[in-house]
């Protein structure tokens, strides 16, 4: 799976939105003074929200998002296979406070 491409330079796509009135307001209250980035940023908030479950379910995370033992494996080969990259390079992994 891969990260999501940056938005930066990939042009924009101009359109018109229904929403009540309410709704409406709030976003421009919310935006800062830049609605359409405010809008933006909520649709990406729901794309990675997306491809966060997406990988979740390769490791079995089902809609109820309990883990299978089948996905419980595979995480822990994929702890595991951290760990013994990280011991190769001699690194703990952790940081200073």
């Amino acid at each position: 799976m891969t990260e999501p491409e940056s938005e930066a330079g990939a042009g924009t796509f101009r359109t018109s939105i229904t929403m009540p009135v309410s709704l409406a307001e709030f976003a421009r209250a919310r935006s800062g003074g830049n609605f359409s980035a405010y809008l933006a940023s909520l649709v990406e908030r729901d794309r990675r929200r997306d491809l966060a479950h997406q990988r979740l379910a390769e490791f079995g995370y089902a809609d109820d998002m309990a883990p299978t033992e089948e996905g419980r494996a595979r995480a822990r080969a994929a702890l595991e296979a951290h760990r013994e990259r990280k011991r190769m390079l001699g690194g703990s992994g952790q940081r200073a406070a």
